[in-house]
């Protein structure tokens, strides 16, 4: 080969690498050498023979390569590339130096040089954190085909086999052989002593902890107070008095170098607060005395005292430690990430903030903006200083990030999430939970939640996935107290009808409850409804409303306790309440100036047409009368413009829906209620403590208000007292598991075969009591083995034939007796026949067919009953309602030769007979001799001896069989199942085993043989992957997967798998449609305009759209698409009914104008739809237009995508995409 302009040495070669030019440089080795090109044409192993060759070619012409037109092989001529012998690939580095430091002061100690992986793989092939970073093109967001990085606290797939595998340390020292075969004399090992130091731990010396803490000043004391946390005391580097020369004497050495015991005897002893392995409860009772000894320089200062919770939070973010801190709005948690924040800055690290919501995300990145400055956003549509160290995003983008093995992950340090309690989010809760699980070990993690009463308990769980301690803080005290008024008044005379119901210390006062339902009925006297305790509820007028509300103003303005926020909790309502009051001003002069100005400057930055826009245009009247209106039927833009006002009290009253009082700081003097009942998406409901907590807490400003005001509007009526009580003063909601599978999860967890979905889904919160148990099953599983190998077997040629057989049968007959007998019970009937003195035939645990007589029933269906005892026999059980142990069958009735009453416990399901005979007995009588008889263990008394004569001549009388009341089932449907009872209660006398004559010792050992063996299965299942509590819905979906084809038979990944991994949401119907090429025809409008269906939640009729008729056929198409997918996942038993239903075409309309370019103002004459959730909406389309571009982009319709990306131009413009305030 030449090489043009490149002179090669006369001892070197070149060596070619491929058809692009690509080459190497080789020395030469010999004149006869063979060709060493790697080209695809290489020569053959051996070299034919020149005469073999020849005869062949003249003897078969037909042969020759001319006639192979298929092997022919095209010759491309190459070029070179001289430039890539400039460069050469550095050899892996095999080692790797790490800094050893002093762990109480930091000083650097040395360096240490440990081996590490040659090869650790790329982001497609390996998790592990030193792997080769990912391409840039992936961004902070990461790539669907990428690994995630290894999940902290879950064992690593390889981790028992290199157990398994190790070897004995021992073994080196002790059974290696010295001498090889064959030879004389070998190596000789000098065995290496062990270290002392085992030896001396069994040597304990005592040593008073006051002195221990005298010899060194540097122990810290709490971690001497807290013995569960990681870090303890080093006792070895102790200082003790050792001697100049060392001596002979052992005994003297072990005493002089044995390790000390803590004499904590002689201490005051700490009680443990709780017994958790993992959660850690601190103790916020008091300030941290030594805090800045300990601290001696914070990461970040404050102006004020930190309170006790935020001292202890910021020792343990100073150790690298996780927290979990519940506290009440405006307590201060935000000190604590703060300062998380700082430390990352400080250590050189990052960090990631996130919350439950994207305005919440905007608002955040103000606030850190301004103290931190390096500070990004990343949002769906927004990516703002991705590089920064601290990162602000929503749960949704950091889960994306870590399926997608972003390489942010490796460079955290913290990662904060606010808003915790969000868990309970039917919805979105389950993000949390996929977060916590997916997070890498090097990672800590910074909670902050509301008050909620399991902390602990979600702490325990957390800790235990992530093998790490979780410590909680948690604090009930609010920096203002909050004092709660009942109002009835309205305008004119009763405009200070205001009752305090519950004080600042927390006391709920009835009197003042019951004055204020008092001046309600006052009230309505000349009305036909009048309310009272019972809280009846009725509807008022718009003017009665409107009174109440000028009324509440009067009041607010003449004590002096504005600004106030009104939580409304619909959208319309808060328009209506900002509507009726539209006669009222509340700002001077001053302020109204200074709302004018800064709301034109906000809206300035839109279109003009977008600042005639009626809400526009009414928002800004009303911001300048001091009111203001929160919901998500608002613009954005405007909701910040509210936010921002209020933030600097220049709104007196602003209505909100809920959501306001999430995110922020945001605090008023006053929240009032305009009613404390809500609808939750199904039917109404009063607030939840947690709920109303949340949104009381906005009251009371810390350092300007000694309380905080919160007013509930008795507008039509007096709530309950305890419906009040309980929402005022009630438990929070606990943290509940939202944990569920999706297709999504699926796909991404099994693109790696090191990952299993059984592991996450054993991680999950909801599975947490479930693996606590996986010891103590262990434990039992092993005992029961252990047992029911050391049994004998049977020898019995009678009940070795069909004893297991009898046993089965007879646990049929129990079954379907107990369950026919309540389903008799629960009939009217039953009522008229269950009175006292009626005769019951009953099994206990120990005994079988027992006549009784009914004395009582209470209202849990549990009967006090009087029977037949065997004397001087104490039962197994007083309370039968125990699972009873199974006695052979028989109709007999238990008649023992001496006898006594007793006095038993009994349910529906224990009774065998209803007898048809009720006997005469003092039922009272004999129930106070029953109280007589336990309590002094004394004689029965006169009643309850005549009953048990009378009980025990029925029972000699009807030994064999006790005739029943006639009770006929009215349900049809257990005839077949009184028939199958009839059936196999005649069964029994055809058993051979019943002929033994150790019968009902050979029925003991076998039921206890069999019963082992159940016990056994059970325990095994319990310790198996089919007991987790989702694992049939896991196995139902995989099923799914399987028939549509997103994975093999093998569960591996999928085209379509891939393409549905790109989505975020509906990724089965998405997916399907662009397989099926449903959007190939339609222009990028319309494309826009029909996936609108999958971000549009209202629940409004689309019946009736005005569009074309091409794109009404499209809707049904996707409406047929999403029918099938519903009926595959109906036939393995996924049942939604809401499936197909959920896609909603009603915003179709609205995004078809808005693509085409048609002007917000015009579209909003059109619609009814709010102008928030339209924007909102679009641009969560905007969001989902880019995934369904990379979906086709990955199945090769390079048009499609070219459409998705033009459909998503289209829309993204003018006021639906307009900047937030807070990020400008």
């Amino acid at each position: 080969m030449e090489v043009d302009a490149f002179e090669i040495p006369k001892d070197l070669e070149v060596l070619p690498l491929g058809e692009n030019g690509e080459m190497e440089v080789l020395p030469i080795s010999g004149k006869n050498r063979l060709n060493t090109s790697k080209l695809p044409c290489g020569l053959p192993p051996i070299l034919p023979d020149i005469n073999s060759v020849l005869n062949s070619f003249l003897e078969n012409p037909e042969k020759l390569p001319i006639f192979h037109l298929d092997a022919v092989q095209r010759l491309v001529p190459i070029k070179p590339h001289v430039s890539s012998l400039y460069s050469i690939n550095l050899c892996p580095l095999q080692t790797t130096l790490n800094v050893r430091r002093d762990m109480m002061t930091g000083k650097l100690l040395g360096f240490t040089e440990e081996v590490k992986d040659i090869f650790e793989g790329t982001h497609k092939t390996s998790t592990s954190l030193s792997r080769a970073p990912g391409p840039p093109e992936a961004g902070v967001k990461g790539s669907t085909s990428s690994f995630p990085f290894w999940p902290g606290g879950m064992d690593e797939p390889w981790a028992d086999l290199l157990k398994k595998e190790s070897l004995d340390a021992s073994l080196f020292e002790e059974e290696l052989l010295d001498t090889p075969p064959g030879f004389k004399c070998g190596m000789k090992f000098e065995r290496k002593a062990h270290d002392q130091v085992d030896y001396i731990h069994s040597q304990p010396q005592k040593i008073n902890l006051s002195e221990l803490l005298a010899m060194d000043d540097d122990i810290d004391l709490e971690d001497l107070n807290e013995p569960d946390e990681k870090k303890e005391v080093d006792l070895e580097q102790t200082q003790f008095k050792q001697p100049d020369k060392p001596s002979d004497d052992g005994d003297a050495f072990l005493k002089l170098t044995s390790l000390p015991v803590l004499n904590i005897s002689e201490t005051e002893k700490k009680k443990p607060v709780t017994n958790y392995e993992w959660a850690v409860i601190d103790d916020i009772s008091r300030s941290v005395e030594d805090f800045n000894e300990k601290v001696p320089e914070m990461a970040m200062t404050y102006d004020f005292t930190l309170d006790p919770f935020q001292q202890k939070a910021v020792l343990h973010l100073e150790k690298k430690e996780s927290v979990f801190v519940a506290a009440h709005t405006s307590a201060g948690k935000t000190v604590v990430a703060e300062y998380a924040i700082a430390l990352a800055r400080k250590h050189v690290s990052r960090v990631i903030y996130t919350s439950p919501i994207k305005a919440l995300s905007n608002q955040k990145y103000r606030d850190f903006k301004e103290k931190f400055e390096d500070v990004g956003l990343i949002t769906g549509d927004v990516q703002i200083n991705a590089t920064a160290f601290c990162l602000i995003m929503t749960t949704e983008i950091l889960r994306s990030m870590l399926y997608h093995g972003s390489d942010v992950v490796r460079e955290l340090e913290w990662v904060i999430f606010d808003e915790v309690h969000y868990i309970n989010d039917s919805e979105r809760g389950v993000v949390w939970e996929e977060v916590f699980i997916m997070l890498p070990d090097h990672v800590n993690l910074i909670m902050l939640s509301a008050t909620v009463p399991n902390t602990a308990e979600f702490a325990e769980w957390l800790g235990g996935i992530k093998k790490r301690k979780i410590y909680v803080i948690s604090t009930l005290k609010r920096p203002v107290p909050l004092v709660h008024y009942l109002y009835t008044g309205s305008v004119g005379k009763s405009e200070n009808d205001i009752f305090p119901i519950v004080d600042p210390s927390g006391k709920f006062l009835t009197d003042e409850y019951m004055k204020a339902c008092n001046s309600k009925k006052d009230k309505d006297n000349k009305s036909k409804s009048s309310s009272g305790p019972k809280g009846q509820r009725y509807n008022i007028t718009v003017a009665q409303e409107k009174n109440v509300y000028i009324g509440l103003l009067g009041y607010l303005q003449k004590k002096d306790l504005l600004p106030a926020v009104c939580f409304t909790l619909s959208r319309k309502k808060c328009n209506t309440h900002a509507e009726i009051l539209s006669s009222k001003d509340l700002t001077t002069q001053v302020e109204k100036r200074e709302i004018t100005k800064f709301f034109n400057e906000c809206v300035s930055k839109l279109k003009a047409e977008d600042r005639k826009l009626p809400q526009v245009k009414l928002m800004g009247e009303q911001l300048a009368r001091g009111f203001g209106i929160h919901h998500s039927g608002i613009l954005p833009i405007l909701k910040e413009v509210v936010e921002m006002l209020f933030q600097r009290s220049l709104l007196k009253i602003l209505f909100a829906t809920e959501t306001f009082a999430m995110g922020v700081n945001m605090p008023a003097r006053t929240v009032v209620f305009d009613s404390i009942r809500k609808h939750d998406g199904l039917n109404f409901r009063d607030l939840k403590p947690s709920e109303y907590i949340q949104m009381a807490g906005r009251a009371g400003r810390r350092g300007k208000d000694t309380v905080g005001t919160v007013i509930i509007l008795c507008k039509a009526d007096v709530p309950d007292s305890l419906a009040l009580h309980n929402m005022m003063l009630g438990k929070p909601t606990k943290l509940e598991s939202q944990f569920k599978l999706t297709y999504s999860m699926i796909l991404n967890l099994l693109k790696i075969k090191t990952f299993r979905v059984e592991d996450v889904i054993k991680r999950s919160f909801g599975e947490s009591d479930n693996q606590k148990q996986q010891k103590i099953y262990r434990k039992l599983l092993t005992e029961a083995t252990q047992k029911l190998a050391s049994l004998n077997k049977l020898d019995c040629s009678l009940c070795n034939v069909d004893m297991a057989q009898y046993i089965i049968t007879l646990k049929e007959t129990r079954f379907l007796k107990k369950e026919i007998m309540e389903k008799k019970c629960s009939q009217a009937i039953a009522n008229k026949l269950l009175v006292p003195g009626r005769t019951l035939v009953v099994s206990t645990n120990d005994r079988q067919n027992v006549l009784c007589t009914l004395l009582s029933i209470d209202k849990e269906n549990k009967m006090k009953v009087l029977g037949i005892a065997e004397k001087n026999k104490p039962s197994d059980s007083k309370d039968s309602s125990t699972k009873p142990s199974i006695l052979p069958w028989t109709k007999k009735l238990f008649y023992p030769s001496e006898k006594q009453p007793e006095f038993m416990t009994v349910t529906f399901s224990d009774i065998e007979i209803i007898g048809n005979k009720v006997m005469r007995i003092d039922d009272s009588a004999i129930l106070k001799e029953c109280k007589r008889f336990h309590a002094m263990n004394s004689n029965p008394g006169h009643s309850t001896s005549a009953a048990f004569q009378e009980l025990c001549c029925l029972c000699e009388a009807n030994l064999n069989s006790f005739p029943s009341a006639n009770i006929n089932l009215k349900d049809i449907n257990f005839a077949p199942k009184v028939h199958d009872l009839e059936r196999l209660e005649k069964s029994f006398e055809s058993f051979t085993c019943v002929k033994c004559p150790e019968f009902s010792k050979h029925f003991e050992e076998i039921y206890t043989f069999m019963q082992m063996e159940e016990d056994i299965k059970e325990y095994s299942y319990k310790l198996s992957e089919q007991s987790l509590s989702l694992h049939p819905d896991y196995e139902s979906r995989k099923a799914v997967l399987k028939i549509l084809g997103y994975i093999d038979g093998n569960e591996n990944v999928q085209l379509k798998g891939a393409v549905a991994r790109e989505m975020s949401n509906h990724e089965l119907l998405i997916t399907e449609l662009l397989v099926k090429s449903v959007f190939t025809e339609s222009p990028p409008e319309e494309v826009a305009a029909l996936l609108s269906c999958m971000v549009f939640q209202q629940k409004n009729d689309d019946g009736n759209l005005e569009l074309p008729s091409h794109m009404i056929e499209k809707i049904k198409e996707m409406r047929e698409v999403a029918m099938e997918i519903s009926l595959v996942q109906a036939q393995n038993d996924i049942i939604d009914p809401n499936f197909v239903s959920q896609y909603n075409f009603y915003l179709v309309p609205v995004v078809y104008e808005w693509a085409k370019g048609t002007i917000f103002a015009e579209i909003m004459k059109k619609t009814d739809i709010d102008e928030g959730i339209i924007v909102r909406s679009i641009q969560r389309l905007s969001e989902l237009l880019k995934d369904v571009r990379n979906g086709a982009n990955l199945v090769g319709d390079t048009a499609l995508a070219k459409k998705m990306e033009d459909a998503s131009h289209q829309i993204k413009r003018d006021i639906v995409f307009a900047a937030s305030l807070y990020t400008q």
